[in-house]
């Protein structure tokens, strides 16, 4: 699983990507419209680049 994670860019992405999935599976189901399916991924994504950050940092700061 985990040459799996590195492949696809890491375990939040790959979460990610199944979330978009799962949201574009959504809209074509009729569950879902165009405008929430663009603002769930925006969530999606939002969540993925703040999590990336926040994780960034922590290990650039933190004490070794």
């Amino acid at each position: 699983m985990d040459k799996m994670f590195e492949f696809i860019g890491g375990r939040k992405m790959f979460f990610a990507i199944i979330l978009l999935l799962i949201a574009t599976i959504f809209v074509f189901t009729d569950k879902s419209d165009v405008a929430g399916w663009s603002n769930f991924v925006i969530w999606i994504f939002g969540s993925y680049c703040i999590g990336n950050g926040i994780e960034h940092f922590s290990n650039k700061n933190s004490v070794n």
